[in-house]
């Protein structure tokens, strides 16, 4: 079960850091252009908070039932750089992330036009969720 979840919160990672990146440019281009926020942009908005909120209910299920999280202790995990990166700080920046698309989809909604802040905001949550994919993701990628 734990590996079926792993593999389902691997790809829908991929999909989520697709449609944030989608979110970004799509917010850099509308607020240098300084147009209207259309339906599209709301859908992109609301995509990305599904995927996101979804990766985070899942990246949560594994936390809870990984076997590094039952069997170790908080000493043990904050010791080891590696494992701390993957069990304290990923999880911690992706609920970050996650609150700053909540937020970003909720000023979507209500302003006329994209702010600097929610620019801003929108850049930040890409930063945090690049920053913080475990490198097998990528050493995937790579080989």
């Amino acid at each position: 079960m734990y590996i079926l979840f792993k593999n389902i919160h691997h790809y829908v990672g991929m999909i989520t850091l697709v449609f944030i990146l989608l979110l970004t440019v799509v917010s850099f281009i509308y607020y240098l252009q300084e147009r209207t926020i259309t339906g599209q942009v709301k859908k992109i908005s609301l995509i990305t908070l599904i995927f996101t909120h979804t990766q985070i209910i899942i990246g949560l299920v594994l936390f809870f039932s990984s076997p590094i999280f039952q069997s170790s202790s908080i000493k043990d995990i904050m010791g080891i750089g590696s494992i701390r990166r993957n069990y304290v700080e990923h999880p911690f920046s992706m609920i970050i992330a996650g609150i700053l698309i909540t937020i970003i989809n909720a000023r979507i909604k209500k302003v006329p036009k994209i702010s600097v802040w929610t620019l801003l905001m929108s850049a930040i949550s890409l930063a945090l969720v690049i920053g913080m994919i475990p490198k097998a993701f990528w050493n995937s990628l790579i080989s």
